[in-house]
């Protein structure tokens, strides 16, 4: 982690609401469109990006970030966003139909479907490349690290963390353009 994510996150675990602040206007925006291409309404992204901060500021004594800010922040969105798919699948699968009709800002079924199909391609995607790929990818892609960062904990070349990183990512594209066609 960067020395001034450091500082902030150690003036955020002081209670300094003024750090807090900074974090949440340099994020929110961004995180607020990622979490809106998972759930497909701008009120129910804004509310999932709320939450990780509202989680931020309510843990932050306890706040244990070992790597990146921004992956940390992008991670809990994701987990947030696909925390309101499930329980929203869950509760629209629960109703028994008699002429109750999901929320009007609530995702298209269809949507959570398509959601759910991807995930489970990424999962199945990922496992089938080799050990050493699959974890180059996760130290990119769900933690942050740069390839140099990443080169140097797995004691590799740059130029090997680059070339795993295009099999993952040229596998991926294989397999979404295969998921498109179908």
């Amino acid at each position: 982690m960067r020395l001034k994510e450091q500082k902030q996150l150690r003036k955020i675990r002081k209670g300094d609401i003024v750090s807090f602040e900074k974090l949440f206007h340099s994020y929110y925006a961004d995180l607020c469109s990622y979490a809106r291409g998972m759930v497909g309404q701008k009120g129910i992204a804004e509310e999932v990006v709320q939450e990780v901060f509202y989680n931020i500021w309510k843990n932050r004594e306890t706040l244990h970030i070992t790597r990146s800010l921004y992956a940390y922040l992008y991670r809990a969105t994701f987990n947030n966003g696909m925390m309101y798919l499930r329980r929203f699948r869950r509760e629209y699968l629960m109703e028994d139909g008699a002429g109750t009709e999901p929320a009007t800002d609530a995702p298209d079924p269809s949507q959570i479907l398509q959601l759910d199909e991807v995930t489970a391609l990424l999962a199945h995607t990922l496992d089938c490349l080799s050990e050493r790929t699959r974890e180059i990818f996760r130290l990119n892609r769900y933690e942050g690290l740069k390839y140099r960062e990443i080169a140097e904990k797995l004691s590799i070349s740059e130029k090997t963390v680059e070339a795993n990183m295009g099999k993952a990512l040229k596998a991926l594209r294989n397999s979404i353009r295969k998921y498109e066609q179908e």
